[in-house]
Protein backbone atom coordinates (compact mmCIF):
# COMPACT_ATOMS: atom_id res chain seq x y z
CA UNK A 1 0.00 0.00 0.00
CA UNK A 2 1.45 3.47 -0.58
CA UNK A 3 1.58 6.21 2.47
CA UNK A 4 0.05 9.09 1.99
CA UNK A 5 0.65 11.50 4.65
CA UNK A 6 0.62 8.90 7.46
CA UNK A 7 -2.69 7.13 5.82
CA UNK A 8 -2.17 4.19 3.44
CA UNK A 9 -3.99 3.36 -0.10
CA UNK A 10 -7.09 1.06 0.34
CA UNK A 11 -8.34 0.68 -3.03
CA UNK A 12 -8.80 2.12 -6.68
CA UNK A 13 -12.28 2.65 -8.15
CA UNK A 14 -14.55 4.82 -10.23
CA UNK A 15 -14.93 8.62 -9.56
CA UNK A 16 -18.33 10.04 -8.71
CA UNK A 17 -17.18 13.83 -9.79
CA UNK A 18 -15.68 12.92 -13.18
CA UNK A 19 -16.63 9.31 -14.07
CA UNK A 20 -13.44 7.97 -14.12
CA UNK A 21 -13.81 4.15 -13.55
CA UNK A 22 -10.05 3.35 -12.08
CA UNK A 23 -8.65 7.03 -11.40
CA UNK A 24 -9.56 7.53 -7.78
CA UNK A 25 -7.84 6.70 -4.67
CA UNK A 26 -9.14 5.64 -1.54
CA UNK A 27 -6.94 5.53 1.77
CA UNK A 28 -6.89 4.40 5.25
CA UNK A 29 -7.85 7.41 6.94
CA UNK A 30 -10.92 7.98 4.98
CA UNK A 31 -9.97 11.01 2.31
CA UNK A 32 -10.25 9.75 -1.51
CA UNK A 33 -8.25 11.69 -4.48
CA UNK A 34 -8.95 11.16 -8.28
CA UNK A 35 -5.65 11.34 -10.22
CA UNK A 36 -7.88 11.99 -13.07
CA UNK A 37 -10.00 15.27 -12.32
CA UNK A 38 -8.13 16.24 -9.52
CA UNK A 39 -10.60 16.08 -6.95
CA UNK A 40 -9.93 15.38 -3.21
CA UNK A 41 -12.59 14.66 -0.86
CA UNK A 42 -11.78 14.77 3.44
CA UNK A 43 -13.04 11.99 5.10
CA UNK A 44 -15.21 14.09 6.66
CA UNK A 45 -16.97 15.04 3.34
CA UNK A 46 -14.74 18.09 2.71
CA UNK A 47 -12.88 18.57 -0.23
CA UNK A 48 -9.39 19.70 -0.89
CA UNK A 49 -7.61 20.91 -4.42
CA UNK A 50 -5.12 18.21 -5.77
CA UNK A 51 -2.24 21.07 -5.39
CA UNK A 52 -2.43 20.35 -1.61
CA UNK A 53 -1.44 16.71 -1.81
CA UNK A 54 1.78 16.71 0.36
CA UNK A 55 5.62 16.19 -0.70
CA UNK A 56 6.29 12.34 -0.16
CA UNK A 57 10.23 12.99 0.02
CA UNK A 58 12.80 15.70 -0.08
CA UNK A 59 15.63 14.11 -2.10
CA UNK A 60 14.91 13.26 -6.23
CA UNK A 61 15.59 9.34 -7.38
CA UNK A 62 19.24 9.58 -8.38
CA UNK A 63 18.99 5.39 -9.72
CA UNK A 64 17.38 3.46 -11.91
CA UNK A 65 17.56 2.05 -15.22
CA UNK A 66 15.70 2.39 -18.69
CA UNK A 67 14.09 -0.98 -19.78
CA UNK A 68 11.18 -1.51 -22.42
CA UNK A 69 7.82 -1.04 -20.71
CA UNK A 70 6.60 -4.24 -22.95
CA UNK A 71 2.76 -3.76 -21.29
CA UNK A 72 2.56 -0.35 -22.69
CA UNK A 73 4.52 -0.62 -25.87
CA UNK A 74 6.96 1.37 -25.31
CA UNK A 75 10.75 0.70 -26.56
CA UNK A 76 13.70 1.45 -24.55
CA UNK A 77 15.29 4.07 -27.00
CA UNK A 78 12.15 5.88 -26.06
CA UNK A 79 12.35 6.01 -22.35
CA UNK A 80 16.15 6.45 -23.01
CA UNK A 81 15.47 9.59 -25.03
CA UNK A 82 13.13 11.04 -22.66
CA UNK A 83 15.11 9.93 -19.22
CA UNK A 84 11.95 7.89 -17.72
CA UNK A 85 13.72 4.96 -15.62
CA UNK A 86 12.44 2.40 -13.40
CA UNK A 87 13.99 2.19 -10.12
CA UNK A 88 12.96 1.38 -6.55
CA UNK A 89 11.85 3.86 -4.11
CA UNK A 90 11.12 2.94 -0.32
CA UNK A 91 11.09 -0.37 -1.21
CA UNK A 92 8.73 -0.49 -4.10
CA UNK A 93 9.59 -0.40 -7.94
CA UNK A 94 8.09 2.93 -9.50
CA UNK A 95 8.51 4.77 -12.83
CA UNK A 96 9.99 8.11 -12.96
CA UNK A 97 9.47 10.63 -15.12
CA UNK A 98 12.00 13.76 -15.00
CA UNK A 99 11.18 17.73 -15.39
CA UNK A 100 13.65 20.23 -16.37
CA UNK A 101 12.87 23.62 -16.19
CA UNK A 102 13.92 26.63 -18.89
CA UNK A 103 18.02 26.07 -18.72
CA UNK A 104 17.37 22.17 -18.73
CA UNK A 105 18.13 21.39 -15.15
CA UNK A 106 16.27 18.39 -13.41
CA UNK A 107 13.67 20.52 -11.27
CA UNK A 108 11.36 17.85 -10.25
CA UNK A 109 10.06 13.92 -10.46
CA UNK A 110 6.59 12.87 -10.95
CA UNK A 111 7.22 9.07 -10.21
CA UNK A 112 4.13 6.65 -10.43
CA UNK A 113 4.00 3.10 -8.18
CA UNK A 114 2.27 -0.11 -9.57
CA UNK A 115 -0.92 0.51 -8.65
CA UNK A 116 -1.30 4.32 -10.58
CA UNK A 117 -0.70 6.07 -7.34
CA UNK A 118 1.12 9.65 -7.96
CA UNK A 119 3.45 11.58 -6.03
CA UNK A 120 5.94 14.00 -6.83
CA UNK A 121 9.63 15.08 -5.79
CA UNK A 122 11.50 17.76 -5.50
CA UNK A 123 9.20 20.94 -7.31
CA UNK A 124 7.39 21.59 -10.61
CA UNK A 125 7.07 24.64 -10.17
CA UNK A 126 9.67 25.85 -12.12
CA UNK A 127 9.24 23.18 -15.06
CA UNK A 128 7.84 23.34 -17.95
CA UNK A 129 6.29 20.71 -20.20
CA UNK A 130 7.22 17.25 -19.85
CA UNK A 131 9.72 16.62 -22.31
CA UNK A 132 10.44 20.39 -23.40
CA UNK A 133 13.62 20.89 -22.82
CA UNK A 134 14.41 18.10 -25.73
CA UNK A 135 12.76 20.62 -28.73
CA UNK A 136 14.45 23.55 -30.37
CA UNK A 137 12.18 26.67 -29.71
CA UNK A 138 9.94 26.76 -32.56
CA UNK A 139 9.28 24.60 -36.49
CA UNK A 140 6.07 23.36 -37.99
CA UNK A 141 4.05 21.11 -35.41
CA UNK A 142 4.43 19.97 -31.62
CA UNK A 143 1.66 17.31 -29.84
CA UNK A 144 0.60 18.01 -26.74
CA UNK A 145 -0.87 15.56 -24.42
CA UNK A 146 -2.41 14.60 -21.05
CA UNK A 147 0.14 12.48 -19.66
CA UNK A 148 3.90 11.09 -19.87
CA UNK A 149 3.23 7.87 -21.29
CA UNK A 150 1.00 9.19 -23.77
CA UNK A 151 3.96 11.51 -24.98
CA UNK A 152 5.92 8.77 -25.11
CA UNK A 153 3.75 6.67 -27.44
CA UNK A 154 3.51 9.80 -29.71
CA UNK A 155 6.90 9.91 -29.99
CA UNK A 156 7.91 6.87 -30.76
CA UNK A 157 5.16 6.93 -33.03
CA UNK A 158 6.90 9.54 -35.13
CA UNK A 159 10.38 7.89 -34.45
CA UNK A 160 11.10 9.95 -31.67
CA UNK A 161 11.83 13.07 -34.04
CA UNK A 162 9.10 15.21 -34.02
CA UNK A 163 8.31 17.67 -30.45
CA UNK A 164 5.69 15.68 -28.06
CA UNK A 165 5.26 17.07 -25.02
CA UNK A 166 2.93 16.26 -22.30
CA UNK A 167 0.98 18.55 -19.39
CA UNK A 168 2.69 17.74 -15.61
CA UNK A 169 -0.47 17.48 -13.40
CA UNK A 170 -3.12 15.86 -15.80
CA UNK A 171 -6.73 17.66 -17.11
CA UNK A 172 -7.56 19.68 -14.32
CA UNK A 173 -4.26 21.61 -14.45
CA UNK A 174 -3.99 21.23 -18.14
CA UNK A 175 -4.29 24.68 -19.48
CA UNK A 176 -2.67 26.98 -16.38
CA UNK A 177 0.67 24.53 -17.63
CA UNK A 178 0.00 25.69 -21.75
CA UNK A 179 -0.26 29.35 -20.21
CA UNK A 180 2.86 29.47 -18.59
CA UNK A 181 4.87 27.91 -21.74
CA UNK A 182 2.80 29.91 -24.37
CA UNK A 183 5.81 32.22 -25.45
CA UNK A 184 7.86 28.32 -26.30
CA UNK A 185 4.16 27.14 -27.76
CA UNK A 186 3.43 29.88 -30.19
CA UNK A 187 6.72 29.20 -31.52
CA UNK A 188 5.41 26.01 -33.43
CA UNK A 189 3.04 26.74 -36.30
CA UNK A 190 0.78 24.26 -35.37
CA UNK A 191 -0.25 22.72 -31.70
CA UNK A 192 -1.85 20.00 -31.83
CA UNK A 193 -3.52 18.96 -28.74
CA UNK A 194 -3.99 14.87 -27.82
CA UNK A 195 -5.57 14.83 -24.33
CA UNK A 196 -7.77 11.38 -22.89
CA UNK A 197 -11.03 10.75 -24.77
CA UNK A 198 -12.94 11.09 -21.42
CA UNK A 199 -15.25 14.37 -20.27
CA UNK A 200 -12.43 16.33 -18.08
CA UNK A 201 -10.11 15.42 -21.14
CA UNK A 202 -12.40 17.18 -23.44
CA UNK A 203 -13.06 19.79 -21.46
CA UNK A 204 -9.53 20.60 -20.59
CA UNK A 205 -8.73 20.62 -24.63
CA UNK A 206 -11.48 23.30 -25.34
CA UNK A 207 -10.11 25.42 -22.31
CA UNK A 208 -6.42 24.96 -23.91
CA UNK A 209 -7.25 25.59 -27.58
CA UNK A 210 -9.04 29.05 -26.57
CA UNK A 211 -5.06 30.20 -25.16
CA UNK A 212 -3.76 30.05 -29.13
CA UNK A 213 -4.75 32.39 -31.89
CA UNK A 214 -7.28 31.03 -33.67
CA UNK A 215 -6.57 28.27 -36.88
CA UNK A 216 -3.25 27.65 -34.31
CA UNK A 217 -4.98 24.49 -33.08
CA UNK A 218 -5.86 21.20 -34.32
CA UNK A 219 -7.09 18.32 -31.84
CA UNK A 220 -7.04 14.61 -32.03
CA UNK A 221 -9.81 12.29 -30.81
CA UNK A 222 -8.81 8.97 -30.31
CA UNK A 223 -10.27 6.44 -32.36
CA UNK A 224 -11.56 3.15 -32.11
CA UNK A 225 -13.40 3.90 -28.51
CA UNK A 226 -10.41 4.45 -27.08
CA UNK A 227 -9.34 6.33 -24.64
CA UNK A 228 -5.61 7.77 -25.43
CA UNK A 229 -2.69 7.64 -27.23
CA UNK A 230 -0.72 4.63 -25.32
CA UNK A 231 -4.29 2.50 -25.90
CA UNK A 232 -3.90 3.07 -29.32
CA UNK A 233 -0.16 2.67 -29.93
CA UNK A 234 -1.22 -0.90 -27.95
CA UNK A 235 -3.61 -2.00 -29.50
CA UNK A 236 -3.23 -0.77 -33.32
CA UNK A 237 0.40 0.18 -33.49
CA UNK A 238 2.54 3.00 -34.02
CA UNK A 239 1.22 3.51 -37.79
CA UNK A 240 -2.21 4.24 -36.00
CA UNK A 241 -0.58 6.84 -33.76
CA UNK A 242 0.53 8.67 -36.39
CA UNK A 243 -2.78 8.41 -38.71
CA UNK A 244 -4.84 9.84 -35.83
CA UNK A 245 -2.14 12.75 -35.65
CA UNK A 246 -2.59 13.66 -39.37
CA UNK A 247 -6.29 13.23 -39.08
CA UNK A 248 -6.27 15.96 -36.10
CA UNK A 249 -9.16 18.01 -36.70
CA UNK A 250 -8.75 22.07 -36.87
CA UNK A 251 -10.02 23.28 -33.66
CA UNK A 252 -13.73 25.76 -34.47
CA UNK A 253 -15.60 27.29 -31.45
CA UNK A 254 -19.13 25.60 -31.11
CA UNK A 255 -21.31 27.40 -33.82
CA UNK A 256 -18.31 27.67 -36.53
CA UNK A 257 -18.87 25.29 -39.34
CA UNK A 258 -16.13 24.92 -42.10
CA UNK A 259 -17.47 24.95 -45.48
CA UNK A 260 -15.75 21.83 -46.36
CA UNK A 261 -18.36 20.09 -43.52
CA UNK A 262 -21.29 21.23 -45.76
CA UNK A 263 -21.32 18.38 -48.08
CA UNK A 264 -23.65 17.55 -50.68
CA UNK A 265 -25.31 15.14 -48.99
CA UNK A 266 -26.00 17.20 -45.86
CA UNK A 267 -27.46 20.02 -47.91
CA UNK A 268 -29.89 17.26 -49.85
CA UNK A 269 -31.28 16.08 -46.49
CA UNK A 270 -34.71 17.19 -46.64
CA UNK A 271 -36.54 19.74 -44.21
CA UNK A 272 -38.02 17.86 -42.00
CA UNK A 273 -42.01 18.31 -42.32
CA UNK A 274 -43.69 20.72 -40.41
CA UNK A 275 -47.37 19.91 -38.45
CA UNK A 276 -50.55 20.63 -39.84
CA UNK A 277 -52.76 22.70 -37.76
CA UNK A 278 -56.46 22.64 -38.21
CA UNK A 279 -56.74 25.63 -40.19
CA UNK A 280 -55.66 24.90 -43.85
CA UNK A 281 -54.91 28.16 -45.16
CA UNK A 282 -52.08 28.38 -42.41
CA UNK A 283 -50.84 25.32 -43.21
CA UNK A 284 -50.22 26.53 -46.90
CA UNK A 285 -49.06 30.00 -45.93
CA UNK A 286 -46.51 28.46 -43.50
CA UNK A 287 -45.71 25.27 -44.55
CA UNK A 288 -47.07 24.16 -40.90
CA UNK A 289 -45.21 24.46 -37.46
CA UNK A 290 -41.60 22.90 -37.99
CA UNK A 291 -39.08 21.75 -35.37
CA UNK A 292 -37.31 23.91 -33.76
CA UNK A 293 -39.77 27.26 -34.33
CA UNK A 294 -41.25 29.63 -32.26
CA UNK A 295 -44.95 30.69 -33.45
CA UNK A 296 -46.52 33.54 -31.77
CA UNK A 297 -50.89 34.13 -31.61
CA UNK A 298 -51.62 37.28 -30.67
CA UNK A 299 -54.99 38.89 -30.15
CA UNK A 300 -57.14 41.22 -28.22
CA UNK A 301 -58.65 40.68 -25.04
CA UNK A 302 -61.48 37.89 -24.94
CA UNK A 303 -60.78 37.13 -29.26
CA UNK A 304 -59.75 33.61 -28.62
CA UNK A 305 -56.29 33.16 -28.35
CA UNK A 306 -56.37 30.80 -25.46
CA UNK A 307 -59.13 28.75 -28.15
CA UNK A 308 -56.75 28.51 -31.22
CA UNK A 309 -53.79 27.06 -28.95
CA UNK A 310 -56.62 24.62 -27.36
CA UNK A 311 -57.49 23.00 -30.67
CA UNK A 312 -54.53 23.05 -31.75
CA UNK A 313 -53.25 20.73 -28.67
CA UNK A 314 -56.24 18.70 -28.97
CA UNK A 315 -55.51 18.19 -32.69
CA UNK A 316 -52.06 17.36 -32.39
CA UNK A 317 -53.34 14.98 -29.32
CA UNK A 318 -55.34 13.32 -31.71
CA UNK A 319 -52.80 12.38 -34.10
CA UNK A 320 -50.11 10.98 -31.45
CA UNK A 321 -47.82 13.66 -31.11
CA UNK A 322 -46.61 14.72 -27.68
CA UNK A 323 -47.22 17.85 -26.57
CA UNK A 324 -46.35 20.47 -23.15
CA UNK A 325 -49.37 22.55 -21.56
CA UNK A 326 -48.20 25.42 -20.10
CA UNK A 327 -51.25 27.52 -19.28
CA UNK A 328 -50.32 30.13 -16.74
CA UNK A 329 -53.42 31.85 -16.49
CA UNK A 330 -56.09 28.35 -15.66
CA UNK A 331 -54.97 25.56 -13.84
CA UNK A 332 -53.99 22.34 -14.75
CA UNK A 333 -57.23 20.72 -13.84
CA UNK A 334 -58.92 23.42 -16.28
CA UNK A 335 -57.00 22.94 -19.06
CA UNK A 336 -57.99 18.69 -19.14
CA UNK A 337 -61.01 20.01 -18.65
CA UNK A 338 -61.32 21.88 -22.00
CA UNK A 339 -59.52 19.36 -23.86
CA UNK A 340 -62.08 16.79 -22.63
CA UNK A 341 -64.85 18.78 -23.66
CA UNK A 342 -63.19 19.80 -27.21
CA UNK A 343 -63.23 15.44 -27.71
CA UNK A 344 -66.62 15.38 -26.72
CA UNK A 345 -67.86 18.56 -28.84
CA UNK A 346 -69.60 20.24 -25.10
CA UNK A 347 -68.85 23.84 -23.85
CA UNK A 348 -65.91 23.89 -21.22
CA UNK A 349 -68.37 25.89 -19.21
CA UNK A 350 -70.89 23.63 -19.75
CA UNK A 351 -68.61 20.70 -18.22
CA UNK A 352 -67.88 22.50 -15.51
CA UNK A 353 -71.35 23.64 -14.10
CA UNK A 354 -72.31 19.90 -14.61
CA UNK A 355 -69.74 17.17 -14.82
CA UNK A 356 -72.38 14.74 -15.39
CA UNK A 357 -73.22 15.65 -18.88
CA UNK A 358 -70.69 12.87 -20.02
CA UNK A 359 -71.59 9.77 -19.13
CA UNK A 360 -68.47 7.99 -16.77
CA UNK A 361 -67.45 5.46 -19.97
CA UNK A 362 -66.87 9.24 -21.95
CA UNK A 363 -65.02 10.80 -19.13
CA UNK A 364 -63.36 7.61 -19.30
CA UNK A 365 -62.27 7.51 -22.94
CA UNK A 366 -61.20 10.77 -23.35
CA UNK A 367 -59.15 10.70 -20.50
CA UNK A 368 -57.60 7.89 -21.45
CA UNK A 369 -57.11 9.07 -25.22
CA UNK A 370 -55.53 12.19 -24.34
CA UNK A 371 -54.11 12.04 -20.49
CA UNK A 372 -53.27 8.46 -19.55
CA UNK A 373 -51.58 7.88 -23.22
CA UNK A 374 -47.85 9.18 -22.11
CA UNK A 375 -48.53 12.05 -24.95
CA UNK A 376 -49.12 14.73 -22.54
CA UNK A 377 -47.69 17.08 -19.80
CA UNK A 378 -48.88 19.98 -18.33
CA UNK A 379 -47.70 22.85 -15.96
CA UNK A 380 -49.26 23.23 -12.74
CA UNK A 381 -48.58 26.59 -11.91
CA UNK A 382 -50.90 29.90 -11.80
CA UNK A 383 -50.06 33.07 -12.59
CA UNK A 384 -46.79 34.96 -12.74
CA UNK A 385 -44.06 33.15 -12.19
CA UNK A 386 -39.51 33.73 -12.24
CA UNK A 387 -38.67 33.28 -16.45
CA UNK A 388 -35.72 30.76 -15.39
CA UNK A 389 -37.66 28.30 -13.45
CA UNK A 390 -40.56 28.69 -16.31
CA UNK A 391 -37.81 28.00 -19.13
CA UNK A 392 -36.20 25.20 -16.83
CA UNK A 393 -39.89 23.50 -16.64
CA UNK A 394 -40.25 23.62 -20.51
CA UNK A 395 -36.98 22.16 -21.08
CA UNK A 396 -37.81 19.46 -19.11
CA UNK A 397 -40.82 19.01 -20.30
CA UNK A 398 -38.96 18.75 -24.32
CA UNK A 399 -36.01 16.93 -22.96
CA UNK A 400 -39.19 14.09 -21.52
CA UNK A 401 -40.43 14.12 -25.10
CA UNK A 402 -42.83 16.85 -25.65
CA UNK A 403 -41.94 18.19 -29.48
CA UNK A 404 -45.00 21.11 -29.19
CA UNK A 405 -45.22 23.12 -26.01
CA UNK A 406 -48.11 25.49 -25.47
CA UNK A 407 -47.70 28.76 -23.86
CA UNK A 408 -50.05 31.00 -22.72
CA UNK A 409 -48.93 33.19 -22.33
CA UNK A 410 -45.57 35.40 -23.27
CA UNK A 411 -46.85 38.48 -21.41
CA UNK A 412 -47.70 37.38 -17.93
CA UNK A 413 -44.36 35.57 -18.22
CA UNK A 414 -42.59 38.64 -18.27
CA UNK A 415 -44.44 40.18 -15.62
CA UNK A 416 -41.85 41.99 -14.14
CA UNK A 417 -39.55 41.98 -16.23
CA UNK A 418 -38.31 45.06 -17.76
CA UNK A 419 -37.43 45.54 -21.83
CA UNK A 420 -34.11 43.70 -21.71
CA UNK A 421 -35.05 41.33 -19.22
CA UNK A 422 -38.16 40.64 -21.69
CA UNK A 423 -35.43 40.40 -24.49
CA UNK A 424 -33.09 37.81 -22.11
CA UNK A 425 -35.98 35.96 -21.90
CA UNK A 426 -37.22 35.38 -25.84
CA UNK A 427 -33.34 34.93 -26.22
CA UNK A 428 -33.05 31.85 -23.88
CA UNK A 429 -36.60 30.66 -25.54
CA UNK A 430 -34.95 30.66 -28.45
CA UNK A 431 -32.39 29.28 -26.97
CA UNK A 432 -33.88 26.20 -25.48
CA UNK A 433 -35.78 25.55 -28.48
CA UNK A 434 -32.87 24.74 -30.99
CA UNK A 435 -30.91 22.66 -27.32
CA UNK A 436 -33.92 20.74 -27.52
CA UNK A 437 -35.41 20.72 -31.01
CA UNK A 438 -38.85 20.93 -29.86
CA UNK A 439 -41.23 23.90 -31.23
CA UNK A 440 -43.33 26.41 -28.82
CA UNK A 441 -45.81 27.62 -29.51
CA UNK A 442 -46.91 30.66 -27.45
CA UNK A 443 -49.35 33.40 -26.69
CA UNK A 444 -48.68 37.50 -26.47
CA UNK A 445 -51.14 40.09 -26.13
CA UNK A 446 -51.03 43.89 -27.79
CA UNK A 447 -51.29 47.14 -26.94
CA UNK A 448 -53.82 49.09 -25.91
CA UNK A 449 -55.26 50.96 -29.17
CA UNK A 450 -54.26 54.99 -29.71
CA UNK A 451 -56.81 57.52 -29.12
CA UNK A 452 -59.39 57.63 -32.27
CA UNK A 453 -58.40 53.72 -33.81
CA UNK A 454 -60.48 51.13 -33.86
CA UNK A 455 -59.75 48.48 -30.97
CA UNK A 456 -58.80 45.06 -31.88
CA UNK A 457 -61.89 43.46 -29.70
CA UNK A 458 -63.88 45.51 -32.48
CA UNK A 459 -62.36 44.02 -35.20
CA UNK A 460 -59.32 46.66 -35.22
CA UNK A 461 -56.86 45.28 -37.82
CA UNK A 462 -53.18 44.03 -35.74
CA UNK A 463 -49.71 44.99 -37.14
CA UNK A 464 -46.69 43.81 -35.64
CA UNK A 465 -46.40 47.00 -33.27
CA UNK A 466 -49.05 46.33 -31.65
CA UNK A 467 -47.73 42.82 -29.85
CA UNK A 468 -47.27 44.46 -25.93
CA UNK A 469 -43.66 44.10 -24.78
CA UNK A 470 -40.00 44.44 -26.12
CA UNK A 471 -39.04 44.35 -29.81
CA UNK A 472 -37.60 41.03 -29.15
CA UNK A 473 -41.32 39.72 -29.45
CA UNK A 474 -42.37 40.29 -32.86
CA UNK A 475 -38.61 39.77 -34.12
CA UNK A 476 -37.60 36.76 -32.11
CA UNK A 477 -40.38 33.73 -33.33
CA UNK A 478 -40.17 32.63 -36.55
CA UNK A 479 -44.16 32.94 -36.96
CA UNK A 480 -46.68 35.17 -35.82
CA UNK A 481 -50.38 35.32 -36.28
CA UNK A 482 -53.06 38.03 -35.50
CA UNK A 483 -56.77 36.84 -35.15
CA UNK A 484 -59.14 39.62 -34.84
CA UNK A 485 -62.88 39.36 -33.92
CA UNK A 486 -65.64 41.92 -33.32
CA UNK A 487 -66.94 41.14 -30.07
CA UNK A 488 -70.16 43.82 -30.62
CA UNK A 489 -71.11 43.01 -33.56
CA UNK A 490 -75.01 42.87 -33.76
CA UNK A 491 -75.73 39.21 -35.17
CA UNK A 492 -74.65 36.13 -33.15
CA UNK A 493 -72.57 34.91 -36.81
CA UNK A 494 -70.54 37.91 -36.78
CA UNK A 495 -69.46 38.00 -33.16
CA UNK A 496 -68.56 34.24 -33.59
CA UNK A 497 -66.53 35.14 -36.87
CA UNK A 498 -62.74 35.92 -36.57
CA UNK A 499 -60.14 36.13 -39.12
CA UNK A 500 -56.82 35.08 -38.93
CA UNK A 501 -53.71 36.91 -40.54
CA UNK A 502 -49.97 35.88 -41.25
CA UNK A 503 -48.08 38.80 -40.12
CA UNK A 504 -44.43 37.04 -40.19
CA UNK A 505 -43.11 33.72 -41.73
CA UNK A 506 -39.40 33.70 -41.74
CA UNK A 507 -38.26 31.09 -44.01
CA UNK A 508 -40.38 31.29 -47.39
CA UNK A 509 -43.61 31.99 -46.37
CA UNK A 510 -46.62 34.43 -47.10
CA UNK A 511 -48.26 36.83 -44.97
CA UNK A 512 -51.55 38.09 -44.99
CA UNK A 513 -55.25 37.38 -44.40
CA UNK A 514 -55.25 33.89 -43.70
CA UNK A 515 -58.32 31.59 -42.36
CA UNK A 516 -62.04 32.55 -41.29
CA UNK A 517 -62.97 30.91 -38.50
CA UNK A 518 -66.37 30.38 -36.75
CA UNK A 519 -66.75 29.40 -33.35
CA UNK A 520 -69.97 26.92 -32.49
CA UNK A 521 -71.74 28.44 -29.53
CA UNK A 522 -73.19 24.79 -28.63
CA UNK A 523 -69.75 22.58 -28.91
CA UNK A 524 -67.04 24.99 -28.33
CA UNK A 525 -65.41 24.14 -31.53
CA UNK A 526 -63.15 26.15 -33.71
CA UNK A 527 -63.90 25.43 -37.56
CA UNK A 528 -62.23 27.04 -40.62
CA UNK A 529 -65.00 27.75 -43.05
CA UNK A 530 -65.59 29.36 -46.56
CA UNK A 531 -65.59 33.10 -46.09
CA UNK A 532 -68.78 33.80 -48.63
CA UNK A 533 -70.47 31.38 -46.96
CA UNK A 534 -70.45 34.07 -43.96
CA UNK A 535 -74.24 36.32 -43.50
CA UNK A 536 -73.37 40.03 -43.90
CA UNK A 537 -72.54 41.50 -39.84
CA UNK A 538 -71.36 45.07 -39.11
CA UNK A 539 -67.99 44.12 -39.11
CA UNK A 540 -65.78 45.63 -42.65
CA UNK A 541 -64.22 43.41 -45.02
CA UNK A 542 -61.45 41.81 -42.96
CA UNK A 543 -58.18 43.01 -43.59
Amino acid sequence: MTEHEGSALVSKGACDDCGSSDACASYSDGHTHCFSCGKTHQGGGAERPATDTPKRAKELIQHGEYRELAKRGIREETCRKFAYRVAEHEGRKVQVAEYHDALGDVVGQKVRTADKDFFILGSLKQAGLYGQHLWRSGGNKVVITEGEIDCLSVSQAMSLKWPAVSVPNGAQGAAKSIAAQLEWLNGYKEIILWFDNDEPGQKATVECAKLFPPGKVKIVTTPHGLKDANDLLREHGGPAVLQAIWDAREYRPDGVVSGKDLTVERLKQKASPGWQTPYPMVNQMTRGIRPRQLWLLTAGTGVGKSTDAREWMYAALCEGKKVGAVFLEESVEDTAKYLIALDNNVLAEDLEDNPNILSDAQWAVSQAKLLDSGTYQAYDHFGATDSDDLLSKLEFMAANGAELLFLDHLTIAATGLDLDGTDTLMVKLRSMIERTGCSVIAIAHIRKTSNGARAAEEGGDISLDDIKGSGSLKQVPDVIIAKKRNQQDTSPAGRNRSQLKVLKVRRGGKTGPADVLMYDEKTGRLKAVDPTDFPDSDDDCPF
